[in-house]
């Protein structure tokens, strides 16, 4: 099995190497010459459409997209990732980073995130949405754009509006 992560955060030039590896079931290192597999590999790709891959790429991949879990699997994973946070601030966190998700941010929360961010609050023991400090969605909003949406959005002018 060969785990390829984030392909379309490689340059370009990594796509003919894969494509060598995808019909060819071989690689070419200059240093060690060519690698052929003994058997058919399985290779995984995963990609966050942050560039289109080429045409001749996508063409020899299945492509299946998988969406954010439902807030109940979410709050079970932050829960089981920060042990000892109180169930009703998972829930609360859950319920805000949706929110967050439902709007057209640069870039949404993630699933990773959303542990950080449990992470923060349990460390500084805040309450999602309170202040600047660590209970603010800022923790996980990477782009200050995002950052003034959600506050229009949730009104976050001290305590988020979770809805």
């Amino acid at each position: 099995m060969l785990l390829i992560d984030e392909t379309d955060k490689a340059d370009v030039e990594v796509e003919g190497l894969l494509l060598e590896v995808l019909s060819d079931f071989q690689v070419t290192v200059p240093e060690l010459g060519t690698i052929t597999a003994t058997r058919r590999p399985f290779v995984l790709l995963t990609s966050n459409a942050t560039r289109e891959l080429s045409e001749a790429l996508r063409r020899r991949c299945l492509f299946l997209h998988i969406d954010f879990p439902d807030q109940e699997l979410e709050q079970r994973i932050v829960r089981l990732k920060v042990p000892g946070l109180d169930a009703a601030l998972a829930e609360s966190l859950v319920r805000v980073v949706g929110a967050l998700r439902a709007m057209e941010l640069r870039k949404a929360p993630s699933v990773a995130e959303s542990v950080d961010w449990a992470r923060t609050l349990r460390a500084g023991r805040g309450k999602p949405g309170r202040g600047g400090g660590p209970g603010h969605p800022r923790v996980i909003l990477k782009h200050q754009d995002d950052v003034l949406k959600a506050g229009r959005k949730l009104r976050l002018d001290g305590v988020v509006a979770a809805s």
